[in-house]
């Protein structure tokens, strides 16, 4: 061999040895991993469905994982917060997103300068749970059940009022897609979060809302709202008189809130695989499973990476054309 040939042989092989060394520390990361505490930034306050899922999800990864997972609480915007910061993290596993709804599939139409885009920022990890808003009403509004509303809506047009846990929330736009389909002029009311426009409800400032099955059903049993519809594909344990807003005939609803885990884009396979197999052991435990169902959150059918990017097309070609249509524009 000449000496010309050794040489360009040598430097083959010198690159080859360094492209493998490149690879080598991001493979060994993903199968050593975890190795250090994991972070999961949830978008909502603490307490709650959504805070309790994410906590109690933490807890049992950091008992089956061995390390830290510890849940950290940064809200504003409907969840662009948690999401702008989590987007600027290293794509290592080490920080994670819970996603939504709100902030995977509404807030790119409803922000007129968006921190962070969800496609192109984030890897899905899993779908970790769904649950279910219920439609509820202040006991002395006249509206006992859906077919109130709409006669009472629809007889005094722009006098009903509805409360909401902010501009382009879902508890905004389930009521706005209940509009639309029958043709109703109601008038929105958005407050700081859910729990104050529960209590807006309940003091009279606004007639109805939709909120989280959990802590409205709670205010139902007390006397304190009428429930009118299940926001859901299914009755709730927590109201089994109630009605699906499907039986009611609301057709092509995109039924039910959804929990999700994100990642940076660019997280390893290796790592995405692990918490998926870390989850499903977290849903087979007879334990979680009592404490979810208090909850009333259930476990998704189908949880891996796929079902969370389908559940986000879904999502915005039904909710787009209607944030559009409402001209729903937040800073």
């Amino acid at each position: 061999m000449t000496p010309n040939r050794q040489g360009a042989l040598s430097r083959l092989l010198l690159l080859a040895c360094a492209g493998a060394g490149l690879l080598m520390p991001s493979l060994s990361s993903a199968q050593d991993y975890p190795k250090r505490p994991i972070t999961a930034v949830v978008p909502v306050a603490a307490g709650g469905a959504f805070d309790a899922l994410a906590r109690a999800w933490a807890d049992y990864l950091s008992k089956s994982m061995g390390t830290a997972v510890v849940v950290d609480n940064k809200t504003g915007a409907n969840g662009s917060v948690a999401a702008t910061y989590v987007a600027k993290q290293p794509a290592d596993g080490y920080t994670l997103l819970f996603g939504s709804t709100s902030n995977m599939s509404l807030n790119p139409f409803s922000y007129k300068s968006l921190t962070y885009n969800p496609t192109r920022d984030f890897d899905p990890v899993l779908m970790l749970g769904s649950s279910s808003q219920v439609l509820v009403a202040h006991p002395g509004s006249g509206i006992k059940s859906l077919d109130d509303l709409v006669r009472l809506a629809k007889a005094k047009p722009g006098t009903i009022n509805f409360g909401s846990a902010g501009k382009g929330n879902s508890t905004h736009l389930y009521v706005e897609f209940v509009a639309q389909h029958f043709g109703l002029d109601l008038v929105h009311v958005p407050y700081r979060g859910a729990a104050p426009a529960l209590m807006g409800v309940m003091a009279g400032e606004t007639q109805f809302m939709s909120d989280a099955i959990v802590t409205a059903s709670t205010q139902a049993k007390q006397g304190k709202v009428i429930p009118l519809a299940i926001i859901g594909a299914k009755r709730s344990p927590a109201l089994p008189e109630v009605p699906t807003i499907l039986e009611l005939g609301v057709k092509d609803f995109p039924i039910g809130g959804w929990y999700g885990v994100m990642a940076p884009k660019g997280t390893p396979k290796a790592v995405i695989d692990r918490l998926n197999a870390e989850t499903r052991k977290f849903w087979a435990d007879p334990g979680v499973q009592a404490h979810m169902a208090k909850m009333y959150i259930e476990p998704m059918e189908t949880s891996g990476p796929d079902a969370v990017s389908r559940m986000m097309q879904r999502e915005a070609a039904v909710w787009g054309p209607i944030i559009k249509r409402l001209d729903i524009q937040n800073e």
